[in-house]
């Protein structure tokens, strides 16, 4: 099976020589069996050989094991075909401790942590080298699943993995190990269904029990048919021991790549995947099973490259020469990331390349201390109160969707910023470990109602602001409004004596914004909720210049005042009222449309000049009548904005600010009045 790369040719240290007897468990041909779907037979005897080397013991296990499992899944009722592919996943399940030392593996006593996940990265390494060795993917499943490594999400292992599992512990407890003696099978038959329903399968314990009872379990206490079936299938010679050197090898490199980087997958000559390690399949979300035998692209991983002309692998491939670049993703739950990339050569004696393989990691965080990385960037980027982002996490955030936006000016995204009302009040009455409980208890909540891809952030004190990309601003206010609605009818800080409620200000983002005048847009709606009533949602549209901004640059602001505030009138009373309001004060309509009139109160001098009073000092105020956007109330509510500017010529700007002021005082209580 390898014969192409022999033992005195393979330094313990060359990469590309090491991977060249990898891909050498794929590109040698043997004869062809009817068990070539499951495993290539000449492969799995080489294997079987292998183990039978490193030690007799657990080879001899594997063979009880998988005599063992097809007899449970034949009383199981499991077609012949599937019967076999259990049977190589028993054969084949410890073959990971080829490359496991003595120490560790005869210690007479229990295993430390250590050892014991020593030993497990050996078994994730026993499903690559199964990859590589066109292994059938339900045999690789089943020897997967019975070590705990899941190779897909689902909530339980599959039936084989769970006939593994009880044919293992089976055969180890009625044989000696190194730190215990044997017991019998009716003691261990009883201790495995005490664990039924528990650690074990119900129904597989039980078929165990119906095999027992057969005279076909007495193949179990044939030692010397077992001994000769091993000499036949597994022989030991000068051929195997190399193999065995050889495939010791190969399991230390897979561990050491298994321990170094975040992902590794290898692709051969024909640019096919050969090996898609467990790490990968999780950053990239694309299965082994899905992607082993398929033509090699960068697709795959779903990220870009900083060399789009030519993919560094395809490079890699055709040089032959070892290439660093930076490899970008999507990651679910901190969005795009970079991590460092390595394409390797893959190159036989002669300098050929056979295939490539491609590294991932990331450079400033150690995969043997990732808990305490993620520990420390957590709390760098989290709130220390309620676990969501913080402020510069929220920003950092909301810049790398406003960046995909700007690629992607049709893929609109909203902010929705929110707070809520009368918290000061809850900490006056209730504590500030009230007020603190209510905080973490909302942020929670919104927290699970948000869509994949939205992120909330505590923006200070009780405002928080939720970026939702792919949203416009329709989605984005029903979006609040769910929410809102959630927060009103929830029970929060466990107390039944306290009812919160929030205000929402929604802004889809426009073409001339930033971020930071999206967020003001979605502020300022925010404050337009507070002020018509709180416990509902607003919303902003980027605005023409308003006729305040237009008259400031015009005059200055010194000779220009605004002001605004809502009134609770209907829109025809209102036009009633100011009709009113202009007859009372004498003032001078200058213009007056259904939206938007002008009066001139007070008239100045013949030369253009301010008396002392306020009759005498003439000001023209602009009124714009609007009605709260988006606000949800009983009562019809109207913005008022008011632009004032002086007629004549006053002497200082002082004097025509407090004159303004209190002009427009005059108008806003005269409105709001009864």
């Amino acid at each position: 099976m390898v014969q192409s790369v022999g033992l005195n040719t393979i330094h313990p240290m060359d990469t590309s020589r090491i991977l060249m007897s990898l891909l050498s468990f794929v590109e040698q041909d043997g004869p062809k069996t009817e068990l070539d779907h499951v495993i290539p037979l000449h492969v799995l005897r080489t294997l079987l050989s292998a183990l039978h080397f490193r030690d007799v013991n657990t080879l001899k296990h594997s063979r009880r094991v998988a005599l063992l499992g097809v007899g449970m899944a034949s009383r199981l009722g499991w077609e012949e075909e599937d019967q076999r592919a259990i049977e190589i996943a028993a054969l084949l399940h410890d073959i990971g401790k080829i490359g496991v030392p003595d120490h560790i593996l005869h210690k007479p006593g229990k295993l430390a942590l250590d050892e014991t996940e020593y030993i497990a990265v050996f078994h994730r390494v026993t499903v690559e080298l199964l990859q590589a060795c066109h292994a059938h993917h339900d045999v690789i499943q089943i020897i997967a699943e019975s070590h705990g490594i899941a190779l897909h999400e689902q909530t339980e292992p599959t039936q084989g993995a769970r006939i593994l599992a009880v044919a293992d512990a089976f055969d180890s407890l009625t044989n000696d190990q190194t730190f215990r003696k044997s017991f019998s099978k009716e003691k261990a038959f009883k201790m495995l269904e005490g664990q039924s329903g528990k650690q074990f399968d119900r129904n597989v314990v039980a078929a165990l029990g119906r095999w027992l009872e057969s005279d076909e379990s007495q193949v179990l206490a044939e030692n010397e048919a077992a001994e000769k079936s091993i000499q036949a299938n597994a022989p030991v010679d000068e051929e195997t021991r190399t193999h065995a050197w050889i495939i010791a090898q190969l399991f230390n490199y897979l561990y050491v790549l298994e321990n170094l980087y975040q992902g590794f997958y290898v692709v051969n000559a024909e640019n096919k995947v050969v090996i898609w390690n467990n790490g990968l399949a999780r950053l990239t979300g694309h299965q082994a099973k899905d992607v082993i035998g398929r033509k090699w692209n960068r697709a795959l991983l779903n990220g870009k490259t900083s060399r789009p002309q030519l993919d560094p692998m395809d490079e890699c491939l055709s040089g032959g020469s070892p290439i660093c670049h930076l490899f970008s993703y999507n990651d679910p739950e901190e969005g795009r990331r970079e991590l460092d990339a390595q394409c390797i050569p893959i190159k036989n004696e002669a300098g050929i390349v056979h295939g490539a393989m491609e590294v991932l990691c990331t450079a400033n965080e150690s995969k043997q201390h990732h808990g305490q990385f993620r520990e420390l960037k957590q709390a760098a980027t989290r709130d220390a109160l309620t676990g969501v982002c913080n402020r510069g996490e929220l920003e950092a955030k909301l810049e790398a969707v406003f960046e995909q936006w700007q690629q992607d000016p049709a893929n609109l995204f909203s902010v929705v910023f929110f707070d809520l009302d009368h918290f000061k009040a809850i900490n006056d009455r209730l504590s500030h470990g009230v007020g603190d409980r209510v905080l973490i208890d909302v942020s929670r909540m919104v927290e699970d109602e948000l869509y994949s891809g939205e992120v909330i952030g505590r923006y200070g004190g009780e405002e928080f602001v939720v970026v939702c990309p792919e949203t416009d601003l329709d989605a984005a206010i029903e979006r609040a409004e769910r929410i809102r609605r959630l927060i009103m009818n929830a029970r929060v800080a466990d107390r039944n004596d306290l009812r919160v409620t929030a205000s929402f200000g929604v802004a889809q983002v426009s073409a001339g914004d930033d971020c930071a005048n999206l967020l003001k847009r979605a502020d300022l709606a925010l404050y337009d909720a507070k002020r018509s009533g709180r416990n509902r949602t607003c919303h902003r549209v980027p605005e023409e210049k308003s006729n305040a901004e237009k008259r400031t640059e015009k005059l200055g602001k010194d000779w220009i005042y605004t002001n605004e505030f809502v009134v609770c009138i209907a829109s025809d009373l209102l036009h009633y009222k100011l009709n009113g309001f202009f007859h009372d004060c004498a003032a001078k309509i200058i213009k007056i449309q259904p939206e938007f009139m002008v009066y001139q109160s007070g008239s100045g001098g013949l030369f253009g000049g301010w008396g002392t009073t306020q009759d005498r000092q003439p000001v023209r105020i602009s009124i714009e009548v609007k009605p709260i956007p988006g606000a949800v109330s009983v009562n019809p509510q109207m913005l008022i904005k008011t632009v004032a500017e002086p007629v004549g010529k006053p002497k200082q700007p002082e004097v025509f600010q407090t004159r303004a002021h209190r002009a427009v005082e005059e108008l806003r209580s005269y409105l709001m009045g009864g």
